[in-house]
């Protein structure tokens, strides 16, 4: 006999791990899969790994929202543009301007009682060519309660060179364990010490490890001390009430320019002329910051690749003030969620699950993790990022797939996976053939139960859709299963000691349902040997219509087995025939 081809060679000595396993663990493949997928993505998510996919699930959800929710029509910028600084640069140059330009328009705008009016701006130091200017914003400041002012946080290392006391600042507040002495690197306005309250508040901008800013910072702790954003101390100020949690993931109003904005010379110009200013400010919000490009103030987001700081802070005020920024799950439920999908996975493939049936599901389940992603943040204020679970449950499914067809391949006798039909090579076949009935709904259930149980053994085949390509031959046997067991000689007994074991548990699984009278087994044997003349093909076409033949018996719950099978019974003295298959009609030898 010609010997396998070197293809044929290479190609077995590449599966040949995967024959290893599949002798070895069977169907409990699929249980040891799950549990080291389950394990993986567990870590991973409590390790943080699958945070970029849950960026790019944020970003394009964000972008590609049918309900973004409008921008709270309270909140007003008064924007320095880039037209503002051509209009203004003959009289006051282009930036920055002189502190009594800030001072006029916070007099103009409180005449107007606004509920605020905020400054995305740090007035830092002193402006020692124009004193009385900053004489002027100091009193200014010092007279509006309303108007709140921004501070930038410096490198914490820092901290012990700096002479500013956190006791000093207004917007900070002093948690159990405050320390009285404790100074901080912080940039703050020349006027801090005329401010109360929460009037002063930090803007630093976080991004997140890729560059893009996400979330704003509700504070942050510092010995004792509690430092809040501006947009935490206006809202808070405003009467909302602060989330216990350091920052906020942002629920994006869309691209800018989202909120309503008045250019900052028109604005200004209109107040010195004592006219009516661009729109009503009473019991607005009023952010006086730039989207003009030259002063830097730009960063991307998820929904712009330049978005001005000053937009950001207003998303943050918005959120804050009106409660609906997003909350993420807990990470023990992704953990609960992953675990569950790979378990109901990991037992469709343990009980053998038909083939469709298991990929719709699976299509099915991760259609629903995209769905419920991206609805939650169309329809609520919940991220529910289900990305994680999508990504170990295709992991588990594509490497659970291939084993499963490969195992498949390898039991059928299939030569990139098994030598069981070369040329010369002897096999041993046990055949079980069943007729079930003719209630759908009981032959469906009866179908089940064969299937499951032959998912669970160590060498058995399924036939589920015999003839399912031509309908004429199907329909006369679509009542019928067929499952075969191809092994070498030496094998025989494993083999029979699995097939019965099958058995024994699908009786008694239609005892429980009380389907044991619905459904006929007949059992057969063949031995042949693989010949180039191709008589070992006639011989398994006759062992296969003897099988399938045997089963057309009327229903009557029994087992039906050949002198054939009777024989492989007697050979193998050491398997012992479970006491059900035997009060069902099997037993050892023909003359027994």
């Amino acid at each position: 006999m010609p010997a396998p081809s070197l293809p044929l060679r290479f190609a077995r000595l590449l599966t040949r791990p995967l024959g290893f396993l599949s002798e070895r663990l069977g169907s409990r493949f699929y249980t040891v899969l799950g549990a080291v997928v389950i394990a993986a993505a567990l870590y991973g998510i409590g390790a943080g790994l699958t945070g970029g996919m849950k960026h790019q699930a944020y970003d394009l959800i964000m972008k590609s929202r049918f309900r973004t929710p409008p921008p709270d029509s309270d909140i007003v910028l008064v924007d320095i543009d880039e037209a503002s600084l051509a209009a203004m640069a003959p009289e006051y140059g282009r930036w920055p301007w002189p502190r009594a330009v800030m001072a006029e328009v916070t007099e103009g705008l409180a005449r107007r009682r606004p509920a605020a009016i905020v400054f995305d701006i740090t007035f830092s130091d002193l402006d020692i060519d124009r004193p009385e200017a900053d004489r002027y914003l100091r009193e200014v400041a010092a007279r509006h309660p309303q108007t709140f002012f921004a501070m930038i946080r410096l490198n914490p290392a820092n901290d012990r060179l700096s002479e500013l006391k956190l006791a000093r600042l207004a917007g900070v507040v002093p948690l159990a364990a405050a320390q009285p002495q404790a100074t901080v690197a912080m940039v703050v306005s020349y006027f801090f010490d005329v401010l109360d309250g929460r009037r002063l508040g930090t803007i630093n901008v976080y991004a997140d490890d890729d560059g893009i800013v996400r979330s704003y910072h509700v504070h942050r702790d510092a010995y004792g001390w509690r430092i809040y954003s501006l947009p935490a101390n206006v809202a808070a100020a405003l009467g909302a009430a602060l989330p216990e949690r350091p920052d906020i993931l942002l629920n994006w109003r869309g691209p800018p320019l989202a909120y309503r904005t008045v250019p900052f010379h028109s604005l200004y110009r209109a107040l010195l002329r004592g006219a009516g200013a661009d729109g009503d400010f009473a019991g607005k919000i009023v952010v006086i910051g730039s989207t003009a490009p030259s002063l830097f103030d730009i960063k991307p987001t998820p929904v712009a690749r330049s978005h001005p700081g000053v937009e950001m802070m207003m998303t943050a005020i918005d959120n804050l003030k009106n409660g609906d920024y997003l909350t993420e799950l807990p990470q023990a439920a992704y953990m609960l969620i992953t675990a569950a999908a790979i378990a109901l996975l990991a037992g469709a493939f343990i009980y053998n699950v038909d083939w469709l049936l298991l990929r719709t599901l699976f299509t099915v389940m991760q259609t629903a993790f995209l769905a419920i992603t991206y609805l939650f943040l169309n329809y609520s204020t919940w991220f529910v990022d289900l990305t994680a679970p999508f990504t170990a449950a295709f992991a588990y499914f594509v490497v659970a797939g291939y084993y499963s067809r490969a195992l498949a391949l390898r039991r059928n006798g299939h030569p990139w996976y098994s030598a069981a039909l070369d040329p010369g090579r002897t096999c041993q076949v046990l055949l079980l053939s069943c007729r079930i009935g003719t209630g759908p709904g009981r032959q469906r259930r009866i179908n089940a139960v064969l299937q499951q149980q032959a998912g669970r053994t160590h060498y058995g085949a399924a036939a589920p859709r015999l003839f399912d390509s031509a309908p004429l031959v199907r329909s006369l046997y679509k009542e019928t299963a067929l499952f075969y067991w191809l092994v070498p000689p030496e094998r025989t007994c494993a083999a029979l000691r699995d097939l019965l074991a099958m058995l024994a548990r699908s009786l008694a699984r239609f005892r429980a349902r009380g389907l044991e009278s619905d459904v006929q087994l007949a059992l057969h044997a063949v031995r042949f040997t693989v010949d180039a003349e191709g008589e070992w093909q006639a011989q398994g076409r006759e062992a296969f219509m003897t099988a399938l033949a045997l089963a057309q018996q009327p229903l009557r719950g029994s087992l039906t087995r050949t002198d054939a099978f009777a024989d492989v019974c007697a050979m193998c003295r050491d398997v012992s025939i479970p006491a059900q298959l035997a009060r069902a009609g099997l037993y050892r030898a023909k003359a027994d």
